[in-house]
């Protein structure tokens, strides 16, 4: 990977969300009762992984030899790994403004092929097929697992 030192940053961005979100979740009630996971289950899974996943990085980002270091500019001197993090945020901040308007399926599809084409992913069928399975066993999770509705 040509991308070890936006590799390491996006770690450490990640775990300092991490970090909010752990501390911000300390003050939500815990009324689980008996084998029901109370309001801050969720949150918490998820803080652990993305914090597990942002360790990987970060370490993965650590151990590429310096020589591989090499990433693409634009004209202005500006990195693309740079400019592709600054529209993922662009797109997660759309993602966000959207989501409850037009629905959870719609806009988690349009973000996540949008994503993938800022990544650079041009097979078909990895940025329109992955996307649709992940999204309905997400779905299918939440609808009928554990009776959380989504937006549709």
């Amino acid at each position: 990977m040509v991308l070890k030192r936006t590799d390491c940053w996006l770690a450490i961005l990640l775990l300092v969300f991490c970090a909010f979100a752990a501390w911000r979740t300390t003050f939500m009630p815990s009324t689980g009762a008996g084998s029901q996971a109370g309001p801050a289950f969720f949150p918490w899974l998820a803080i652990g992984g993305i914090a597990l996943l942002s360790v990987g990085l970060l370490v993965r980002g650590l151990r590429l030899s310096p020589e591989s270091n090499a990433s693409e500019t634009t004209s202005s001197g500006i990195q693309y790994a740079t400019i592709v993090l600054v529209l993922f945020i662009l797109l997660m901040i759309g993602y966000a403004m959207v989501f409850e308007r037009i629905g959870y399926l719609p806009s988690t599809l349009a973000t996540f092929v949008i994503g993938m084409l800022l990544l650079r992913e041009r097979r078909i069928t990895q940025f329109l097929l992955v996307p649709a399975l992940i999204i309905a066993c997400v779905y299918f999770g939440f609808t009928h697992l554990l009776s959380v509705y989504l937006p549709t």
